[in-house]
């Protein structure tokens, strides 16, 4: 039997993991680095093993502390779980929940300020991810939950994930470009791109239907960020593919339009997956997911529609239309017989 272990020890060695350096572990834990060290150096010597390796800059676990990582990370969640159940269910403690790249930079935010307001004791910890890296680090204990994505015809074979929605994609290029409002994607041949790097499942689709017609990928600024890519698009580097709802939303809007590509319409599925039963947990993941359900549900079709417009042209086109179909107070012209 293993004597000499505490939490204390355990959750320096965690944060240690967690943040990347033992120096970044003594801030989150608001503690002099000493101290935080002390702490990981007990659990070795309880565990008589070694947990990080002090030769890599910063301290990198060992393979014996990554599994170790995952234990301590089980046995804190545990404690936590009792504690919450000796408090009446009360959701509290940390909540890992990563979220798809693709999502990451319009959620985040809200997220964090919903689970604050409606789960206070809840300390969120959010990272942001690939889909595939977040269902492994789910699979090895690392997050409670995961907000991950899949293609349209093929959903998760996992029987407890939730739908939350579709995520689609629009095509835009500068305002003052000379590609006609209605497209097909052979006629983005040659076309410059700035996109998101290999991994992204738009890119992915992108690729696949230019392949379709004997094409392939232009890529000149490989890069996440919706803001940098409009203001890339805007300038007339290249073509994007930008979320529809971040666009609507973006500065960059009056500067950029939106192509209708016949014969490419990039959508996700996007799923809300759990490591198991969460226990009181199970409310601030829930607020994370009603976050992204809004997100999600937010009228898009209009955007894609033929008439191809950013919203700052529909507000224009708009408004001439209703200035025409004021009554003007003339008689209409008798017909003629």
């Amino acid at each position: 039997m293993i004597s000499g272990m505490n939490l204390d020890d355990m959750q320096a060695f965690v944060a240690a993991v967690e943040a990347g350096s033992v120096g970044r572990a003594a801030l989150r834990l608001n503690l002099t680095q000493p101290a935080v060290s002390r702490r990981i150096q007990r659990l070795e010597e309880a565990l008589d093993i070694v947990l990080l390796d002090r030769d890599s800059k910063p301290a990198r676990p060992t393979p014996a502390g990554e599994a170790a990582y995952r234990r301590c990370v089980a046995v804190l969640r545990a404690t936590a779980a009792l504690e919450r159940d000796a408090r009446g269910g009360i959701a509290a403690g940390p909540l890992r929940v990563g979220v798809t790249l693709a999502l990451s930079e319009s959620v985040f935010a809200p997220a964090v300020e919903a689970v604050r307001k409606r789960c206070p004791e809840v300390a969120l910890r959010l990272t942001a991810e690939r889909s595939a890296a977040l269902r492994k680090q789910l699979h090895e204990g690392l997050l409670d939950a995961a907000i991950v994505v899949s293609r349209l015809d093929r959903p998760l074979a996992d029987p407890s994930a939730i739908a939350l929605g579709t995520e689609r994609v629009l095509v835009v290029v500068a305002e003052d470009s000379g590609l006609a409002p209605r497209v097909k994607v052979r006629d983005l041949a040659g076309a410059a791109w700035v996109i998101n790097p290999e991994g992204c499942g738009f890119r992915a689709q992108l690729e696949h239907a230019l392949a379709e017609s004997g094409l392939g990928l232009n890529v000149i600024v490989e890069s996440w960020g919706v803001a940098m890519q409009l203001a890339l698009v805007s300038a007339g580097v290249g073509l994007g593919l930008i979320p529809e709802r971040l666009l609507n939303n973006s500065p960059y809007r009056g500067r950029v339009r939106a192509l209708a590509v016949q014969d490419l319409a990039p959508a996700l599925a996007i799923w809300l997956v759990k490591a198991g039963e969460l226990g009181p947990l199970e409310d601030a993941v829930d607020v994370v997911a009603e976050t992204v359900r809004r997100h999600l549900a937010a009228p898009s079709d209009d955007v894609r529609a033929a008439t191809v417009q950013t919203p700052a042209q529909a507000g224009r086109r708009g408004a001439e239309k209703q200035r025409r179909s004021k009554p003007t107070g003339k008689k209409p012209p008798a017909a003629k017989s």
